[in-house]
């Protein structure tokens, strides 16, 4: 296996999860882009059934106010 093509942090990993959590565990500035594909405050329930086993996966996008919302994501962006 070729080494990594960075020392600071494998890159042949796609880290998943929620991005605050993994980009707390980051080296300050070894990021150059990072795409985030947030809740966008749509006041719904999403219900999906996932691949061949039709595993249901769900999640709200329900903020209790706009002020809620802008809190949740602020950090986020500024991590």
């Amino acid at each position: 296996m070729p080494s990594k093509p960075s020392a600071v942090i494998d890159t042949r990993v796609i880290y998943c999860g929620d991005n605050l959590d993994q980009l707390r565990k980051l080296p300050d500035g070894c990021v150059d882009l990072i795409y985030i594909d947030p809740p966008f405050n749509s006041n719904r329930n999403y219900e999906v059934f996932w691949g061949e086993t039709k595993e249901k996966r769900s999640f709200e996008d329900r903020h209790e106010s706009t002020k809620a919302y802008i809190d949740y994501m602020r950090p986020r962006c500024v991590l």
